[in-house]
């Protein structure tokens, strides 16, 4: 869990907050398409502003995903960069900002995890290659088209009337 004392936050102040977070509080299910494969980490600072707590900072989590395209896994690390989380204070002295977090982490984890965008960046072996016109066989040459000849040829030789 994320929590916050208040009580430790001098008025008109920050104060810094960093470390390790062992816990899994995506709590996913465990036939997700994703899986947490990590710590989560964050460095962030807490202040009050107007009634309520702004937590602003870095957090990275890591999953362990398939490849919607391979099949193989691969790992990648959510990154939520200068992320702020503003909560209510409620008269509470201690804040848990657990949910908060999960809910942005959940949704920044990718709908089509591909494993050329996870950590090491590899090249997927699913991956489509492209080839140019000059590289290009067809498969039957003899009915090949010839390159003047174009759709709208056929067009113009249409007659209506």
């Amino acid at each position: 869990m994320i929590t916050v004392d208040i009580r430790n936050i001098p008025e008109g102040e920050c104060i810094a907050l960093d470390g390790d977070l062992a816990d899994d509080i995506c709590q996913l299910p465990e036939k997700d398409a994703a899986m947490v494969a990590g710590s989560l980490k964050y460095r962030a600072e807490a202040s009050i502003v107007s009634e309520n707590l702004l937590f602003r900072g870095d957090f990275q989590l890591p999953f362990k995903f398939t490849c919607c395209r391979c099949n193989q896994p691969f790992l990648y690390t959510v990154r939520l960069l200068d992320h702020s989380i503003l909560a209510p204070l409620e008269n509470l002295s201690l804040i848990d900002l657990t949910d908060a977090l999960r809910e942005d982490i959940i949704l920044a984890l990718p709908d089509f995890p591909r494993c050329n965008k996870g950590d090491n960046q590899m090249d997927c072996p699913a991956r489509g290659k492209f080839q140019t016109e000059e590289s290009f066989v067809p498969i039957n040459p003899e009915k090949e088209q010839t390159k003047d000849s174009t759709s709208w040829d056929t067009l113009d030789k249409l007659k209506l009337d």
